[in-house]
């Protein structure tokens, strides 16, 4: 009986400290925080899925993996949207750049036809006045010059030719018109005699 209660101690003594000396399984937030043990363990739980459905440290690895694919997920969607929005601001800006674009030239083409419109009106160069208005600051500058105007020759009358005469307009009355009385509208002042006493005597 000896032996046999020492056999039994021993073997339980074996199995306790093995029960001992086995680690804890991982936890989730190891599997977060450590990528090389968290790929490992996944590679070994993946060879048998089955067989470590229940195995806790398959299962945080499996939750760890799911975790940062999710968060991922949501860091790529908040760049594309980030992009999406920068392309979109920039779009704008080049819609305002070329609106602004637009409305100068249209500006500058106004003010371009303003110009061209009130150039016409403009007073003539001295060069270019009519010879009437040449004339006149001609004897201007000889009387300021020697207090005289010499005198210009007569102009010599002009005859049109025959071929661009007005031709006259004969008016032609009817047998039946009768002639024009013009009648006078008021009466004709009687005659005034004044009276012998108030007569002038010579």
């Amino acid at each position: 009986m000896g032996r046999r209660s020492l056999a039994v101690l021993l073997g339980l003594s074996a199995v306790l400290a093995g029960c001992v000396n086995e680690p804890p399984p991982r936890s989730f937030t190891e599997f977060m925080e450590d990528r090389f043990a968290r790929e490992g363990t996944l590679v070994r739980c993946n060879e048998d899925r089955t067989a470590t459905a229940n195995d806790p440290e398959c299962i945080n690895a499996r939750r760890a993996a799911a975790a940062l694919a999710a968060q991922e997920d949501a860091a790529q969607r908040e760049r594309r949207d980030a992009q999406s929005e920068a392309r979109l601001l920039a779009a704008r800006q080049r819609q305002a750049t070329q609106q602004e674009a637009e409305r100068r030239a249209e500006v500058a083409a106004q003010v371009e036809e303003q110009l061209v419109y009130e150039s016409q009106w403009q007073q003539e160069p001295v060069s270019e006045l009519p010879p009437i208005e040449n004339a006149a600051r001609e004897v201007s500058a000889e009387v300021s010059q020697t207090g005289s105007v010499t005198p210009m020759p007569a102009l010599e009358p002009i005859t049109l030719p025959e071929s661009i005469r007005p031709p006259l307009t004969t008016i032609s009355l009817p047998r039946n018109a009768k002639p024009l009385v013009f009648e006078p509208t008021e009466p004709a002042l009687e005659e005034i005699v004044v009276p012998e006493h108030l007569r002038k005597i010579d």
